[in-house]
């Protein structure tokens, strides 16, 4: 719905005055299909005022959308000169001619608009400069924080300069359509995804941050100190391809650094019909430090050997989620040490919390400990789907025994259904069943750990126990040998 007004001058000299055509809407029922910030979905207001000095042909034009951008262009002997304004506050005097953008935004999500061709102008409009603040500048899902832009001409295209304490580089978007925008950045450091969400994308929120992927130039990126959290990666290479519905990614690597990732995926898809799926392969030389940079420090010393990952979820990068995400992981680490804490078994219980389940996942072995423990091996696999963690060979060797789990953790319902089976191999118990605490299975164990402290652990056999209920108050019993093997063979005692 609009509001218009036309006022024409009464009894004013021909070209005196001009006519005023002035047009109102809070465009509710219109949507903004444009990559953030001017993405806005129909349901959304958005008070927008429009004011054209009458003829259009020699006049000028002022737009306002509320506080978020103005806007003032001016025709004149054929030519054109628009200048946009973001941020609140009127919109300077356009230029003769061509295109200018400045200001300040909240979002900024640059390589959306790369795709849709860098802010490149046309031969009608050219573009003269883009100068832009931007609050949180978003790169493939993840916020890189305060960068400034500076967007201008180049011989072969169009120059895209970014600077900021999270990312400082250069990339160049070719003028002809199709060809490969490539780039080289002295920093990057990629905060990873939020992995707490709860539920896949709604039709609503997927739309809200549906990019088109199969918009993506090519893109040839090389970054000379990368960072993911607080990881340092070292040197990095991404390279994609366009490929139909979306868009491919044929090599992120990284070397000359303590941790060497290898990754390939894809982006198919937008807003509801989208998804992402990535192989990663990890090889570390430092497992701890590793875990350290991904915010989950003081759990583990040292440690070397390889971490791997297949997964896919619906939505782009962004919409990572660990109760929407399928996947298949596996974890082989050799000669570390899972670091000690303070004595005491009633912090066990106090852990089994939501904040507690990404460090779970990251296999978190720590808070069960009371002097420490050295591993040989920590060996398994596991599969995530419909929010459940399922694992058949979970395993921890060690000086003091071995420990083997099986069974399922439900990440919606937050219900534990695991068998925890503790060979000893020596008198000393206690450490070794603490040694067990890796993903979420290690609050489960954790409450074995609990419901035995008091238990004379010398001379005690092989155990198995059987962990059940929601997370909070988990049972843990002892079942008998046969029951043992049922468990085993994945049945409950008494099918």
């Amino acid at each position: 719905s609009w509001t218009t007004e036309l006022a024409v001058p009464r009894g004013a000299a021909p070209g005196s005055q001009p006519a005023r055509l002035r047009l109102r809407s809070n465009l509710v029922g219109t949507a903004l299909d444009l990559p953030a910030p001017l993405r806005k979905p129909a349901a959304q207001a958005l008070a927008t005022e429009i004011e054209i000095r009458l003829p259009l042909e020699s006049g000028e034009v002022e737009a306002t959308l509320g506080n978020l951008l103005s806007l003032r262009s001016r025709s004149s002997n054929g030519r054109t000169g628009l200048r946009l304004q973001f941020g609140g506050g009127p919109a300077g005097a356009p230029p003769a001619s061509g295109l200018l953008v400045g200001g300040r935004v909240e979002q900024l999500d640059a390589l959306d608009w790369v795709g849709i061709g860098g802010g490149s102008g046309n031969a009608d409009l050219p573009l003269r400069r883009i100068e832009l603040e931007a609050a949180h500048l978003q790169v493939l899902g993840s916020d890189v924080g305060a960068a400034r832009l500076v967007v201008v001409p180049a011989p072969r295209g169009t120059s895209v300069q970014v600077q900021g304490a999270g990312i400082s580089g250069a990339l160049l978007v070719p003028t002809q359509d199709g060809a490969t925008v490539a780039g080289r950045f002295e920093r990057l450091y990629w905060s990873l995804p939020v992995a707490d969400k709860d539920a896949a994308p709604t039709p609503a929120n997927a739309q809200a941050s549906g990019a088109d992927p199969a918009a993506v130039p090519p893109l040839l990126l090389d970054v000379a100190d990368l960072r993911i959290g607080r990881t340092a990666m070292g040197r990095a290479r991404f390279r994609s391809t366009p490929v139909a519905g979306g868009l491919r990614m044929d090599e992120f690597t990284t070397a000359g650094g303590k941790q060497r990732l290898n990754a390939t995926g894809s982006w198919l898809g937008r807003g509801v019909a989208a998804r992402t799926q990535f192989k990663l392969d990890v090889a570390s030389d430092d497992i701890g430090a590793l875990l350290d940079g991904f915010g989950f420090g003081g759990q583990v010393a040292g440690g070397k050997g390889k971490l791997g990952a297949e997964a896919s979820w619906r939505g782009g990068p962004g919409e990572f989620g660990l109760t929407s995400v399928e996947a298949r992981l596996s974890t082989d680490v050799r000669d570390g040490q899972l670091l000690e804490i303070e004595p005491g078994a009633g912090r066990v219980l106090g852990l089994l919390g939501v904040a507690q389940l990404r460090r779970r996942l990251t296999l978190d072995f720590s808070d069960f400990f009371n002097k420490g423990f050295a591993f040989d091996r920590i060996q398994g696999d596991a599969t995530l789907a419909q929010g459940q963690l399922r694992t058949e060979d979970l395993a921890v060797r060690g000086p003091a025994a071995e420990i083997h789990v099986r069974g399922r953790t439900d990440l919606r319902n937050r219900r534990f259904d695991h068998t925890v089976e503790v060979r000893p191999k020596s008198g000393s118990l206690l450490t070794a069943v603490g040694a067990l605490a890796g993903g979420p299975v290690g609050a489960a164990v954790g409450a074995v750990a609990n419901a035995v402290l008091d238990k004379p652990m010398r001379g005690i056999g092989a155990k198995t126990y059987k962990v059940t209920g929601p997370w909070a108050e988990p049972k843990v019993e002892a079942i008998a040998r046969d029951n043992a093997a049922q468990a085993a063979a994945g049945r409950s005692p008494g099918d």
